[in-house]
């Protein structure tokens, strides 16, 4: 297929050829051609953003979500770099993303140009592919390389076009029909031996889940009833594991270490758990089962590499009739019907202000399965770990870079691609002072987010680990502001939740409007057990 236009033109008809259905951005100089080709063109929609961070955080978690390429764009100077912060939670996190930016013209670059800076040097730690785009010529071959860099590592890949190459001739550029397919690899690495001599001799395995693919999950129920292990989800993984599964301990951290997990003989880690490594039983072996060898911890005593669910199958037919120590699993499904009744206990409590796990419980009662949940960086993302019972929902949250006030916009992301499906945000008042100008984006693109606001006037995660190093807490008083009068002020829903009766109502309510609603839930600021 052959394009006519300018170099931004083909730049359009080669990302809408790959599947990019949008590109999220804020208009600047340096993108101008880019904007101008949207009018000549209809099959990739502009996603106007309040500011090119919230852009690249909405990318990341479609990307996530989605697992497709996804694209942003920013203008040259502070555009690039206010685009980074986003850029870098897809980086770590392994989200696909294209990032696309302007530069000031070719003539003015390496001089002391208005908003010129080296942008491959600010890049290069937070892109798998930087480069600059000089020859109209090149523009093909470079976005070829660039997207599969981005697609096939799941990772960041970042072409830098200067405003007049942008806007250049291009004669009847020829385009990619497809993009690579992506294919799990297989077995890399590791000794299944060591794998099988450690297993054979635990008595007490603990299976942990961490970030999988749905296809992995039935294999990695099979090796938990294989081997009679306990099952922990990792905060990422959850909701890829029914929380009414009987074996399913929840998750471990700030939150709650179950007593039973330090009793574990074998750590079987599938995919990553950022969270929670540092809480396994340092007297435990750990296997650690991974995607890709790069990912192995370095403390894994018996690890492979490739396709978990091959994987899983290898081990559980190398184990052949396993003894399985049957005292454990009865005493994994007390633990695990214990846990759950003690949350269930204390979701019923209706002090004032309304208690974390109060919210929990609210959401347990009215989210459907099958939503999208966004949670910011707090506090409460620990409370949300132990008391909410995830049902097949998608849960998505940083891992790695935990930047306070990606919520809104992931939110974001995560509903522009499943408009067919319900998406909740639970943000902080930290993270919403932070990002909470994305309200108009939402109510711009009549987005159907319910977003929870817990409101404790605090950092209070931050303060409690400050006392809790022997430190004088300093610095974690927040100033607020009315949140639903600043919501209505962008024409978005809002109410209070004051009441803690009123919490599934009110939720409820929320969730079944087509249109964006806020929630301020007055929350108690309460001491985390680990703290």
């Amino acid at each position: 297929m052959r394009v006519h236009g300018n170099v931004a033109d083909f730049i359009l008809a080669q990302l809408a050829e790959w599947g990019v259905e949008r590109i999220y951005g804020v208009l600047g100089d340096a993108i101008f051609p880019l904007m101008d080709a949207f009018n000549r063109q209809s099959k990739i929609e502009f996603i106007s953003t309040t500011n090119e961070a919230a852009a690249a955080f909405m990318a990341s978690y479609e990307a996530r979500l989605t697992g497709r390429l996804t694209v942003c764009t920013a203008t040259s100077g502070p555009g690039t770099v206010n685009l980074l912060n986003g850029l870098a939670d897809a980086y770590l996190d392994g989200s696909p993303v294209l990032a696309i930016t302007g530069q000031v013209e070719t003539k003015k670059i390496g001089t002391r140009a208005k908003q010129y800076i080296d942008q491959q040097l600010l890049y290069r730690n937070f892109s798998r592919y930087t480069t600059l785009l000089i020859n109209p010529a090149a523009t093909a071959e470079i976005f070829a390389f660039a997207a599969r860099q981005a697609y096939i590592d799941f990772s960041v890949a970042h072409v830098t076009v200067p405003k007049d190459v942008m806007a250049a001739p291009l004669s009847a550029g020829t385009i990619a029909t497809d993009m690579v397919e992506i294919r799990k690899p297989q077995v890399f690495s590791g000794s299944n031996e060591k794998i099988l001599g450690i297993i054979r001799n635990a008595q007490k395995p603990l299976v942990v889940v961490g970030q999988v693919g749905e296809d992995t999950v039935f294999q990695t129920l099979s090796l938990v009833h294989h081997i009679g292990s306990g099952l922990v989800v990792a905060q990422q993984a959850k909701g890829v594991v029914r929380g009414s599964f009987d074996r399913n301990l929840g998750g471990i951290g700030e939150a709650g270490l179950p007593p039973i997990v330090m009793e574990a003989d074998c750590i079987i880690l599938i995919g990553n758990a950022s969270y929670e490594k540092k809480y396994f039983p340092k007297n435990a072996k750990l296997i650690h089962l991974a995607e890709r060898p790069s990912d192995i911890n370095v403390n894994a005593q018996g690890a492979a590499s490739g396709d978990l669910g091959l994987l899983i199958e290898a081990i559980m037919h190398d184990l052949g009739d396993y003894a399985v120590n049957q005292d454990w699993v009865e005493q994994v499904k007390g633990e695990a019907l214990r846990i759950k009744q003690s949350i269930g206990q204390a979701g019923e409590d209706n002090s004032r202000p309304v208690l974390p796990l109060r919210i929990m419980a609210g959401l347990n009662a009215v989210v459907p399965p099958n939503a999208i949940i966004v949670l910011d960086t707090g506090e409460f993302t620990h409370w949300f770990d132990l008391g909410f019972r995830a049902e097949n929902q998608d849960v998505l949250l940083s891992s790695m870079w935990r930047s306070i006030g990606y919520g809104l916009p992931a939110a974001i992301g995560a509903q522009l691609a499943n408009r067919e499906r319900k998406v909740v945000a639970i943000i902080g008042d930290g993270g919403a002072i932070s990002s909470l100008n994305e309200l108009l984006t939402c109510a711009r693109y009549n987005l159907a987010i319910t977003i929870i606001i817990v409101k404790n006037q605090i950092y209070s995660i931050e303060k409690n680990k400050m006392a809790a190093e022997g430190l004088q807490p300093f610095g974690y008083e927040l100033t607020t502001p009315d949140f639903v009068q600043f919501a209505k002020s962008c024409g978005v829903e809002a109410c209070r939740i004051e009441d803690p009766t009123e919490i599934e109502e009110r939720i409820g309510q929320a969730i079944g409007l087509d249109q964006p609603v806020l929630l301020e839930v007055d929350c108690a600021s309460v001491n985390l057990p680990s703290l």
